[in-house]
Formats: C-alpha cells, structure tokens, sequence
C-alpha cells in the first residue's frame, strides 16, 4: 500500500497500528518525503493520478498474511480502522503484483536520483524516532542558509530511523561545500541519539566526518582496540581511524 501522511508521526503511528494485529506480519514500512516521491514519479513516468502523492509523507507498507487476498483485506480493513486517527489523506492499496510493484519502483530506483543530478552529495543517517519531522525540517532550513536553491530529497527504514538523503545540486561539490552540508546534516544527531553514519559505514568518505561528529570517547576506544588487534596496522589501514 502508499499512504499519503500529514507527517512521519502519523506514518508511525499506522505502523505501530499494523504490528498490534497479530494475523498478520508487517514486512515492510518505508517512508519516502514528498519531494523524493514526486521526482521519482516523473522520472519513472507514471501518468498523473496514478499513485497518491499529495501528502507531505508517503508511507509504502507491505504486509505478509497466508495469501495475497488476505494480505489485501488485511490492508484495506487496518488502513480503514486508523484512518482519521492517523490523519490519512489518500491511500492505494495494491490490487495487483504490477501495482503494487510500481509503489515499490518509487522507493527502490533511487539512482534516478543520482542521475538527474549528476551524481549529487549524497547521506546516509540514523534519527531517534520521535525526532524525524523536526529534523527533516531542520536540515531543510539549514540547506537553505547554505544555498537558497539546496532541498534534500529524503527517504528511509521508518522503523529504525535510518534516512537517506541527497541534496539537489548540479553533481559532486567541492570539499568545503560538501562540509558545510555535512555540518547542517549532522549538527546534533549523535546528542540526539541519532548517527552521521547508519547503514552504510564509515570507510574514508565519511573519515573526517566521523572525527567531526562521532563521540570521541568512542573513537578512542576504537583507536585502542584497533592498536591492540592491529599493532602492525597491516588491517584496511586509513580506514575509519587516520594518522595510524
């Protein structure tokens, strides 16, 4: 199903609905930010009206029942059940494997994102719960203070907070543009309980960001443990810990 929201809170809200009705399993909640979900929309060429893109938030779930009918009444009926306390604006349950796998084309061809703008900075962070649409809205507005015309496209894991974000410039940006984005993008994440880095690890791309943002308590237990395991540093040197 697509499920257009007013906010990430009213989409968790719907999933914690879903994971409450035992006769059923939730496989997946993904919620994708209304900027994304439109550019995705027009570069996958789906007709205007085809899928319920208006709201702010779109969340693309997908349950698991005994079969593809009761996985479909299941939907319709729990969808029907938290609607106005939710806040739904619109919604489309699939009524076909060919629907429901042009819902998923809008979360899964993220390249297109990459490609309309050439290969633009791209991130990768963890956000609590509770914090998503304050920090969406605050990355919008520090982007702005950086470049009037800069606006994330944003999408994720609902469930664990993890968000992927890029950010519509014209392909790579210098060193110091790309920090200062950084800087907006991971300014209180690690107080919050968030992280710079969730899924997709460390590595150099996100070296000098980790110095900059990771707490240093743990980087300096990391730095002991790698010396005690590596003294030799012959282990992916450069990797996550510079100056070895």
């Amino acid at each position: 199903a697509l499920v257009g929201v007013p906010d990430a809170a009213s989409a968790q809200r719907i999933v914690r609905h879903f994971l409450e009705r035992t006769q059923t399993r939730l496989n997946a909640a993904e919620i994708l930010w209304q900027r994304f979900a439109a550019a995705m929309n027009r570069m996958l060429g789906f007709a205007p009206g085809q899928l319920p893109l208006d709201a702010p938030c779109l969340l693309v779930l997908e349950l698991g029942a005994d079969s593809v009918e009761a996985a479909r009444e299941a939907l319709e009926d729990g969808l029907a059940a938290i609607w106005e306390e939710a806040g739904i604006i619109d919604g489309l349950v699939a009524s076909s494997v060919s629907q429901a796998g042009a819902i998923w084309r809008l979360r899964e061809e993220t390249e297109m994102i990459e490609r309309m703008h050439h290969l633009p900075p791209s991130f990768d962070v963890s956000v609590p719960a509770g914090a998503l649409d304050a920090y969406v809205q605050r990355i919008e507005t520090g982007l702005k203070r950086i470049d009037a015309t800069y606006a994330p496209y944003v999408f994720g894991h609902l469930a664990d907070g993890n968000l992927h974000i890029s950010i519509n410039t014209d392909g790579p940006v210098s060193d110091a543009l790309h920090e200062a984005i950084e800087d907006v993008l991971y300014e209180g994440l690690q107080a919050s309980g968030g992280s710079f880095s969730a899924e997709h690890g460390v590595g150099l791309d996100k070296r000098d960001a980790y110095e900059r943002h990771a707490d240093p308590v743990k980087q300096a237990l990391a730095r002991a443990i790698k010396g005690m395991i590596d003294p030799a540093n012959v282990m992916n040197p450069g990797k996550i810990i510079a100056g070895e």
